[in-house]
C-alpha cells in the first residue's frame, strides 16, 4: 500500500513512521509512506501558502493552488483515495479503518490555521475525516492515526495475522482485559481461568468481559455489534444482573457480580452440596440434563431426591439463621451474585425465584416467587467439605 501525505511539516510524521512497527513494515516494504512537502508546489514568489480569509475573520487559510498542483502530480490519474483530515469530517471507526485498508493508494492532505480553500477540496478530495470531536493545531495527528489504523491490517505488519481480529472495535465491540506474567502482583492475581490452559473456557470468559466493558463504557457499541446467539445471550443474562443488583442495593444490600462460567457451574455444585449422594445421579439426570430448568432446585424436592423444611417452616428457619454474607442464584436470569444483606432482608422481598446459600453452603433457602408454592429450606450439619 502507498500513502502520500501533503503537509507544510513533514517534520512532523518522520519520528513516528520511523519508529516500532510502522517503522519495521515501512523498511520492510509493505507499505510506503511519503510526507510531501507542500511548499514545494507554491507559485507565490515568497512560498506563502495562506493568506487571509475573504470576509474577514481570525487566522488563515491555505491556498488552493499548492494543494491541486501537487494532488495533480502526484496522482494525475486519480488512483489514490483522497481524504482531508477535518473536524467536519464524518469520524473515523474501525469499519473506515477496514475499508481504506482495501485501497491500494491513499492521499491524506493536513490543513492548518483555519482551514484550506474549499475550491481544493471540491476539486480533488474525495471525502473528509474527522478523528474526534475536538481541534487539533494541524492535520499530522490525524494523518498518523489513520495510517497507524490501516496499517496494522495490511498482511504482515503485525507479527500475527490474529492480533488484529480480537481487537477493540474489529469484534463490534472492547477487548478483554489483558494479563501477563507474573500471575500475581502486589497481591491482584490473574483470573484463574486464564491460568487453566482450557481455551474453550477462556474464550468464553473473553467474551463476557469484553460485553460487560463495553456495556459499562460505550453502550451504544451494542446497538450495531454483530453478536452471534451465545454472546447475545450472555449480554441478556448480564444486564439481568446488573438491573438484580441495582433493586438488591436500593434494599441496602453491598453487591458484587460473579462470572457467567461461575453461574452455569452452579445447579450442579448445588445438587452437590445439598442432594443425598444415593440422589445425586438421578438429580442431575432430572434437573439438569439438557436444557438446564430454571426450576431446577424445586424438581429435586418435588420428586424426593432431598427432605427439608417447607412453607412457613422455612421461613423461620431461615429468620433464626439469616446469614449475612450470601449467593444468591437467580434461576430464571441465570446469574449468580454474591451480596452483603442488610438486617430485616427478606428473600421474597425480591418476588422473583432465587436460591440463598451461605458462605460455607451449610443453608440453602429456595423460593419460587409465587406464593402458592411456598419456600423450602435446607441446613446441613457438619457444612460439606
Amino acid at each position: 500500500m502507498r500513502i502520500d501525505v501533503l503537509t507544510l511539516f513533514p517534520e512532523m510524521l518522520s519520528s513516528v513512521l520511523s519508529g516500532s512497527i510502522l517503522g519495521r513494515a515501512i523498511g520492510a516494504g509493505l507499505i510506503e509512506v511519503n510526507p510531501i512537502q507542500l511548499r514545494s508546489y507554491t507559485t507565490h514568489r515568497q512560498r506563502c501558502t495562506d493568506d487571509y480569509p475573504y470576509g474577514g475573520g481570525a487566522g488563515m487559510v491555505m491556498f488552493a493552488q499548492p494543494i491541486v498542483d501537487a494532488v495533480t502530480d502526484i496522482d494525475p490519474e486519480h488512483r489514490a483515495r483522497r481524504i482531508y483530515l477535518s473536524p467536519r469530517g464524518r469520524t473515523l471507526n474501525q469499519r473506515i479503518v477496514e475499508s481504506l485498508a482495501q485501497e491500494e493508494r491513499l492521499l491524506l492532505l493536513c490543513g492548518h490555521y483555519e482551514g484550506v480553500d474549499e475550491r481544493a477540496l471540491e476539486l480533488c478530495i474525495d471525502e473528509e475525516l474527522s478523528i474526534g470531536d475536538y481541534v487539533l493545531t494541524g492535520g499530522e495527528l490525524g494523518a498518523l492515526t489513520v495510517i497507524d489504523a490501516v496499517a496494522r491490517l495490511v498482511p504482515g505488519v503485525l507479527g500475527s495475522e490474529a492480533s488484529g481480529e480480537d481487537e477493540s472495535f474489529t469484534t463490534g465491540l472492547l477487548e478483554y482485559p489483558q494479563y501477563t506474567r507474573p500471575a500475581d502482583f502486589r497481591g491482584r492475581r490473574v483470573p484463574e481461568v486464564l491460568l487453566g490452559g482450557n481455551h474453550a473456557d477462556i474464550e468464553y470468559w473473553r467474551r463476557e468481559q469484553s460485553l460487560r466493558i463495553t456495556l459499562e463504557r460505550r453502550p451504544e457499541l451494542l446497538d450495531s455489534a454483530p453478536l452471534d446467539e451465545t454472546q447475545a445471550r450472555m449480554l441478556e443474562r448480564i444486564r439481568a444482573e446488573k438491573a438484580l443488583i441495582h433493586l438488591l442495593e436500593g434494599m441496602g444490600a453491598i453487591c458484587a457480580s460473579t462470572s457467567l462460567a461461575e453461574a452455569d457451574a452452579f445447579p450442579k455444585a448445588w445438587i452437590d452440596a445439598f442432594v443425598p449422594p444415593e440422589n445425586r445421579k438421578a438429580a442431575k439426570k432430572l434437573c439438569i440434563s439438557g436444557k438446564r430448568h430454571v426450576g431446577f432446585p424445586y424438581q429435586a424436592f418435588t420428586h424426593g431426591l432431598m427432605h427439608g423444611l417447607e412453607g412457613e417452616a422455612a421461613n423461620e428457619a431461615l429468620t433464626r439463621a439469616m446469614p449475612e454474607n450470601v449467593k444468591l442464584y437467580f434461576p430464571k436470569e441465570a446469574v449468580l451474585i454474591w451480596a452483603k444483606l442488610p438486617q430485616g432482608f427478606t428473600p421474597d422481598a425480591l418476588k422473583t425465584q432465587l436460591v440463598l446459600v451461605d458462605e460455607t453452603t451449610c443453608l440453602a433457602y429456595l423460593t419460587s416467587g409465587k406464593a402458592q408454592l411456598g419456600p423450602w429450606y435446607i441446613q446441613l450439619d457438619p457444612p460439606p467439605q
